[in-house]
């Protein structure tokens, strides 16, 4: 009896003195090796496994295995749960030895018989991190003896607790690490496109214009761009980005470089629409695509030229005839699609003191928490109200998509953007 609780005590002086070990590193990999190694140590087996629990499938996935067949069961073999000695272990929660896997019905043979491996005795014991099970630890064929006894798994049982806190501290590292590199990615996409957006004072004589953009995320996929084409012609354009985050951000960039470098060359909006469509069918990736409006304005001759592709018409409101409507215009398909899609161009005759009012989906589909949309028809009624300036048109068009909204959360980009005519 005194002999077998000095090995006892030893026992658990083994597994106390190996939490160093576990706790020194949080990459998973690498603590999973770890934990390998000293289970092979402190139980005095030839193999041992570990496996972890894929919640997706409900399955448990060989991580590490130790012996001279590991690496065929890391590459090769998953568990159902309910599987076999270990898939057993797994779903009832229960520690068990088994000195003769042979006679026993749970033993899944087809390990042994797919690696050349022999089973000869096994212990496998649960992980659990608080109280959920996350895996098991498998150790097999004790070495100087035939079998494995209950001081084993007592001790076993013991270390498995150390290792599921070393395992889960790592996965919440790695959590943490991978939460920092998208706030940082995100940042870096956000300043990238804060950047591009263009200064929008002064563009051109005898024209006012503004736009405000708030993005749903830290990083949206609206973006707008105003550039001079000649002394007296604007390019003015308003996209937004299927998708979100990164991608949608870095997908923009592409377009405004892409619009930039093509806006002098393709002075007519409908054939630039085209060449920019062809260039965005190469770079598509995720399945992106923009919807976009793009218009050249003649501020001298007050003549609009544009072209939409899959994007919401442009709005002009005359203040001094008490009207706004949505002008004519054949949506189009949105860029990034179909390669050689034309796309139609309208032309019309603009007034003193003319308002046009370019926007993205967020605006005309933003929700109240009724689930009722804001809508054109109340976007069309907002750009009635008259303000004096650009920025200020802006400002109250976006005040009245919030004031409908309430407090429901922001779904999607909000973008617009005015020009105001000189009276």
């Amino acid at each position: 009896m005194k002999n077998s609780t000095a090995q006892t005590i030893q026992d658990l002086r083994k597994v106390l003195s190996v939490t160093s070990k576990l706790n020194s590193t949080l990459d998973l990999d690498e603590l999973l090796t770890v934990i390998m190694n000293t289970a092979a140590e402190v139980m005095r087996t030839g193999a041992a496994s570990l496996m972890l629990v894929d919640e997706q499938t409900d399955e448990l996935i060989f991580r590490v295995a130790l012996g001279e067949k590991g690496t065929q069961l890391v590459e090769q073999f998953r568990l159902k749960m309910g599987e076999g000695i270990a898939g057993h272990v797994a779903q009832s929660g229960e520690s068990v030895i088994v000195n003769e896997p042979e006679k026993d019905k749970r033993f899944a043979r087809r390990f042994d018989k797919a690696t050349g491996f022999k089973s000869k005795a096994i212990i496998c014991v649960p992980m659990k991190a608080k109280d959920k099970i996350i895996g098991v630890l498998q150790a097999l064929n004790p070495t100087g003896r035939t079998e494995f006894e209950q001081r084993d798994l007592d001790l076993f049982e013991v270390f498995a607790d150390q290792a599921a806190i070393a395992v889960e501290a790592a996965r919440l590292h790695s959590e943490i690490l991978k939460q920092e590199r998208s706030r940082q990615e995100l940042k870096i996409a956000h300043d990238i496109q804060q950047n591009f957006l263009p200064e929008l004072e002064a563009v051109c004589a005898g024209v006012d214009i503004a736009a405000t953009s708030i993005p749903a995320r830290g990083v949206g996929g609206d973006f707008y761009d105003v550039l001079k084409l000649t002394e007296d012609k604007i390019g003015v354009l308003v996209a937004d980005v299927s998708g979100k985050g990164v991608p949608a951000a870095l997908y923009m960039v592409r377009a405004i470089c892409d619009y930039r470098s093509m806006a002098l060359r393709y002075p007519a909006p409908s054939e630039l629409l085209m060449t920019l469509n062809n260039s965005l069918v190469k770079a598509t990736q995720f399945g992106m695509f923009i919807t976009l409006l793009y218009m050249v304005l003649d501020v001298k001759n007050r003549e609009l030229s544009y072209a939409s592709a899959g994007h919401h018409p442009i709005i002009r409101s005359r203040p001094d005839a008490h009207l706004s409507e949505p002008l004519d215009h054949n949506a189009g398909v949105p860029l990034g699609l179909v390669k050689d899609t034309p796309y139609t161009e309208s032309c019309i005759s603009l007034s003193a003191g003319d308002r046009l009012y370019l926007y993205t989906d967020g605006i005309v589909e933003a929700r109240n928490k009724k689930g009722e949309e804001y809508g054109m028809n109340r976007l069309t009624q907002a750009t009635m109200t008259k303000h004096a300036n650009a920025k200020d048109q802006c400002e109250g068009l976006i005040r009245s998509v919030q004031d409908f909204v309430g407090g429901a959360p922001q779904h999607d980009d909000m973008t617009n953007l005015v020009v105001m005519l000189s009276s």
